[in-house]
């Protein structure tokens, strides 16, 4: 019988230690998970908080390692630029390159979704753009930059409540201050005065598409400024927002020739041979392909 009792007591004592383990699991698996959760709330809860205050709301803007940081302000932080303080030109150029329908939509572009999805789905294309400008200030904000569908989900809902919360001047200023015009070049202010050394009131229709013209791809499209010279790439979609503004009736006819000869201060006399073959347009983003 004592045999019994010992290997009785043996068994009991190794379930007491495997529950014990399996509850101090079960307590450092749930602690993980809702610490995972909180934050994950508590984020979504900030970022919804934030959209609500946007038409309030300032960004100041930390560069490290490359990688660009925001925070919201109350107060206008440095090199911040309000509306009337941003030459018209620029913000015409910017809304015929980026987004035609901007104050007619209410944060997304249907047809531009549509042709995406097309694209993705039926042609089997890589995933394009087909970002408003207040799709565009909700990624840089608040999201990361991926291109997947669970992100451009999330960028459309946002948009969405962007625009129920702030009006399109606001969100054209924001746009306007928080993206990158270059390498670690953020802002229009700061884009003005590296490109044309003036400020971004001053810029005129060729200057402010010059600007536009970058935007896809800022630091790829920059070549020309560190070339003085213009590509015949940059040259081709310089003188297409222009023409768009001018059908657009932003500009009059003397104004649109005017422009499409005029050239910028830092340009070459004469413009060095391209390298450039041909440059293909993917939505709102543009493909370049060179030679030799």
């Amino acid at each position: 019988m004592a045999i019994f009792k010992n290997i009785s007591s043996q068994n009991i004592s190794f379930a007491d230690k495997f529950s014990k383990l399996k509850m101090r699991f079960l307590l450092v698996f749930w602690l993980v998970l809702s610490i995972f959760i909180i934050n994950l709330t508590s984020s979504l809860i900030y970022t919804l908080y934030s959209i609500t205050k946007i038409q309030d709301s300032y960004y100041s803007i930390t560069i490290k390692n490359d990688e660009v940081f925001y925070s919201r302000t109350l107060s206008i932080p440095p090199g911040w630029l309000v509306l009337s303080k941003i030459s018209k030109r620029l913000q015409q150029a910017i809304i015929v390159s980026e987004d035609g329908l901007f104050y007619l939509h209410a944060g997304y572009d249907l047809e531009q979704l549509r042709g995406a999805l097309k694209d993705s789905f039926v042609l089997k294309k890589k995933m394009r753009g087909a970002s408003t400008i207040t799709q565009q200030l909700a990624k840089n904000l608040f999201l990361s930059r991926d291109k997947t569908f669970g992100r451009k989900g999330q960028e459309l809902i946002l948009s969405i409540m962007i625009e129920k919360y702030a009006d399109k001047q606001k969100i054209l200023e924001s746009y306007l201050n928080i993206i990158e015009y270059g390498k670690n070049l953020y802002g229009i202010d700061q884009a003005a005065h590296f490109y044309f050394n003036k400020n971004a009131l001053n810029l005129t229709a060729r200057e402010s598409a010059f600007i536009a013209m970058l935007l896809p791809s800022p630091v790829k499209y920059a070549k020309s400024f560190q070339k003085k010279s213009l590509t015949a790439f940059a040259k081709r979609i310089i003188d297409s927002i222009l023409l768009k503004m001018r059908q657009a009736g932003y500009i009059s006819e003397s104004e649109y020739q005017e422009q499409l000869v005029s050239r910028f201060s830092w340009e070459k006399t004469n413009n060095e041979p391209s390298t450039e073959i041909f440059a293909e347009e993917s939505g709102n983003e543009f493909e370049l392909i060179e030679g030799e």
